[in-house]
């Protein structure tokens, strides 16, 4: 061993204990053998001293002291408590984001059971078609029925009275009527 032994060795060999590469050193370096043997001396010095007991007024006025320390000094908060809020924080997130994003499981549309409703009825049954077409070839004042332009145009071309007489026609071949 090249070094010197520490104070803590000095204190363990001197009370009798210590590594055997402790006691080796000891024995080959009298540096520490004689550091050995003088704090074997003040231990022995130590345990032979008369310390006297302090008085009870002592331990009363040291717990006062004490006490009064405690008051005077600041509370500080933990440094550790930043933490509960993160982690509250941190849960808070983590059930959003679990509890967003997230599809619903889908749910089997059933077929409907009746067609969708037209205000409409279909081309192949509807008679105002017919009427308006008979309209524009027994009268040469509506014109010709062009259905390139669709009967939407031919109706926004028709004038007030037309409109009117057009409408006339509808209601009587609704109600059984002819025209």
């Amino acid at each position: 061993m090249n070094r010197h032994l520490s104070e803590g060795s000095l204190v363990s060999l001197a009370e009798g204990g210590g590594t055997d590469v402790e006691r080796a050193h000891v024995t080959a370096c009298g540096r520490c053998a004689e550091r050995v043997e003088e704090t074997r001396a003040g231990l022995a010095l130590a345990r032979g001293a008369d310390v006297p007991e302090p008085s009870p007024l002592y331990w009363e006025a040291m717990r006062a002291s004490v006490e009064r320390r405690i008051a005077e000094e600041p509370r500080r908060p933990p440094r550790w408590a930043w933490l509960a809020p993160l982690a509250a924080t941190a849960a808070a997130l983590t059930v959003v984001a679990l509890t967003t994003g997230r599809s619903p499981v889908p749910i089997a549309v059933p077929e409907p059971a009746l067609p969708a409703w037209s205000a409409l009825p279909p081309a192949e049954e509807d008679v105002s078609l017919e009427v308006l077409e008979g309209l524009a070839v027994a009268d040469g004042d509506l014109g010709t029925f062009d259905e390139g332009r669709g009967v939407g145009a031919f109706l926004a071309g028709l004038s007030d009275d037309e409109y009117r007489a057009l409408a006339d026609s509808l209601r009587e071949a609704g109600q059984g009527g002819e025209s």
